[in-house]
């Protein structure tokens, strides 16, 4: 692959949100680097510090048994260097209780070697614990 060829930080976290619409978490764990830090808020039931690929199946393990994904929106996508900032949309309904919830997110990626080796969460976690309780 030439350098020109090579993928940018934002087209492999955009790959990301697409193989997480079509439910493709093969493919996101695929792109996770051995030593990657995952994170989001503690205060969810999927909420937590992983490590590497496994740590990222672990945490998508813990979110498709609390919550049914109904719509992921990224809606921007910002590049600085390796560094990725995106600003969305999660709406989700709790297995356990049957509601739903919209909450709004903003992640921090920062990619290496075309290898993710931070995914830091940021989301309205109010609004989804609301709807698991």
């Amino acid at each position: 692959m030439t350098p020109a060829q090579q993928t940018s930080p934002a087209q492999l976290i955009e790959s990301v949100y697409a193989a997480f619409n079509r439910g493709d978490i093969a493919y996101i764990v695929s792109q996770v680097a051995p030593n990657a830090t995952w994170l989001q808020p503690s205060t969810l039931p999927w909420g937590g510090a992983y490590t590497g690929p496994q740590g990222a199946q672990d945490f998508f393990v813990k979110l498709a048994a609390s919550m049914r994904t109904i719509a992921f929106e990224p809606n921007e996508t910002i590049a600085a260097g390796n560094d990725v900032f995106s600003f969305g949309e999660y709406e989700g309904a709790s297995l356990k209780t049957g509601k739903a919830a919209r909450a709004r997110w903003s992640f921090r990626w920062r990619v290496e070697g075309g290898k993710i080796v931070l995914y830091d969460s940021y989301i309205d976690t109010a609004a989804l614990l609301a709807a698991l309780q």
